[in-house]
């Protein structure tokens, strides 16, 4: 489907793939510290194995970022200055996943109003992220 184009009710966006590899936790993590390298859980296995985890962790906004991502890309501002994301965290994402991002149409609450039912799934097909998007569509 085209940016911005004739988007019908049965329709979703396509399907987008991430492999998330150590060092893009890591960047993420420094965006999000200020530009420091820290350990936590995010990116450092003992620490997060002391937390009861098996391994370092994805931080949440991760996950987050690329749907804003997606949904930027196909509707821009009316994204950006109309849009809205409300997700729940199901399963940690890790070092070495490849997550898929799903959208499907949920309803259009106005004529040029999009609501997205989202889910992002793990190699396994294991839902790790579900929620809802929402955008209008600009011309």
């Amino acid at each position: 489907m085209n940016k911005n184009q004739n988007i019908n009710c049965n329709e979703s966006l396509d399907l987008t793939s991430y492999k998330i590899g150590r060092m893009e936790i890591k960047k993420f993590n420094r965006l999000v510290t200020g530009g420091k390298d820290t350990l936590n859980i995010h990116t450092d296995d003992e620490v997060a194995q002391k937390a009861g985890l098996p391994k370092a962790v994805a931080t949440g906004r991760h996950p987050v970022c690329f749907i804003a991502e997606e949904m930027s890309k196909f509707f821009g501002k009316g994204f950006i200055e109309n849009g809205n994301l409300d997700v729940k965290f199901i399963k940690p994402i890790y070092p070495g996943d490849t997550i898929s991002i799903e959208f499907e149409i949920n309803s259009r609450a106005e004529p040029e109003k999009f609501i997205f039912d989202v889910s992002i799934k793990n190699q396994n097909g294991e839902i790790v992220t579900k929620g809802v998007a929402s955008a209008i569509k600009t011309k």
